[in-house]
């Protein structure tokens, strides 16, 4: 569903924030409908400045809380129908971390869509990660176990980790990969850096709109997982969280505040 890739702490609800620095809200948030000639949906970091075009509630939800679409229920009919372009800034001395902007926009749902919901689980056909029969072929990072990582796509069909965990692999795939949540089910606790490419099938073209063509055909997305990360993503049923939306509105019609 994204444009442009984060490092998310899993895809279960994320609000770990740098203890005793914690960037929790937009200094200012404007709101508003997109536009009748918005046709393309963006995420975009400039700076200490956020901006989304052409984005749905749903797509909101799914960043700030770091859900797949499947583990939405009881929205409205205009959850995803409706379009918002939102632009915020901090002024925060540094840039946000990924947790934080996450946590940001959480607060904006909740402040500006009047979003309230609890958790609950439910079983749903998911992609599970498991080590495959000939171990991983990952690199154990030298960085600082507890520190940032970094996952970000690098042409369509290539996934670039520096520092990152297998939840984060299960985030970017779930996001614009694949058409399930992702879970991760290898036990495996460390930190690592790799390169995962792959021929990305019509649902990844469509969720990674705007990504430059790779000029060779590598193996589809399961079988390069595989033999390049020494990892299998098979079909199965997971119990995950699930986010029961209680209510929400339209965003007021002043469409900028300070939050």
């Amino acid at each position: 569903m994204r444009l442009v890739s984060f490092r998310l702490s899993g895809w279960a609800l994320a609000t770990a924030i740098v203890a005793g620095q914690s960037i929790r809200s937009f200094e200012v948030a404007t709101v508003k409908p997109s536009g009748p000639e918005d046709i393309t949906r963006r995420f975009t970091i400039q700076g200490r400045r956020f901006v989304t075009i052409h984005t749905s509630l749903a797509d909101l939800i799914q960043f700030a809380h770091g859900l797949h679409p499947h583990q939405i229920e009881s929205g409205p009919n205009w959850l995803e129908s409706d379009k918002f372009d939102v632009v915020a800034s901090t002024s925060s001395e540094r840039q946000p971390t990924e947790q934080e902007w996450m946590k940001m926009m959480a607060n904006l749902l909740a402040s500006r869509f009047q979003l309230r919901f609890h958790l609950d689980k439910r079983e749903l056909p998911v992609y599970a990660i498991l080590v495959a029969r000939e171990n991983p072929k990952l690199t154990v990072t030298d960085g600082d176990a507890n520190g940032p990582g970094s996952v970000y796509f690098r042409g369509r069909g290539q996934l670039v980790a520096t520092n990152a965990n297998i939840a984060d692999l299960a985030w970017e795939l779930q996001s614009a990969v694949v058409d399930r949540p992702v879970v991760d089910h290898t036990g495996l606790t460390s930190r690592f850096n790799f390169t995962l490419t792959w021929t990305p099938d019509e649902f990844q073209k469509s969720n990674l709109t705007g990504q430059t063509p790779t000029s060779e055909e590598p193996p589809n997305v399961f079988t390069a997982i595989r033999q390049q990360l020494g990892l299998r993503l098979e079909a199965a049923k997971s119990l995950v969280d699930v986010m029961v939306i209680d209510h929400v509105e339209q965003p007021s019609e002043i469409d900028s505040e300070t939050l």
